[in-house]
């Protein structure tokens, strides 16, 4: 059984734009992720997401990412980010003891 995605890529210049966002989302970085619809998300990657292999709405195979942040007000909320929605990622200070 397929795992399913909004949208899937297959062309290798579309996959390396999203190879080239998974390196900036190490594992406990604190970032702000600016959104294509303009929003934004701030958190701490809690582990560093992978390209996954996925099927779309029409059964079309290809890759696509999720990037899960917890919080960094409330560490009980967690944001789960399709990396395709990702236009920039802000690197954030480390917080302070």
């Amino acid at each position: 059984m397929p795992l399913y995605a909004p949208h899937v890529y297959s062309d290798p210049t579309l996959i390396a734009s999203l190879e080239a966002l998974l390196g900036q989302l190490p594992e406990q970085a604190r970032v702000m992720l600016v959104l294509k619809g303009g929003s934004r998300v701030a958190g701490t990657v809690t582990t560093q997401p992978a390209l996954q292999h996925f099927a779309d709405h029409n059964e079309q195979p290809g890759v696509n990412a999720t990037v899960r942040l917890e919080d960094l007000l409330r560490s009980c909320q967690q944001h789960v980010v399709w990396l395709d929605s990702v236009l920039q990622v802000l690197h954030l200070p480390a917080a302070e003891p």
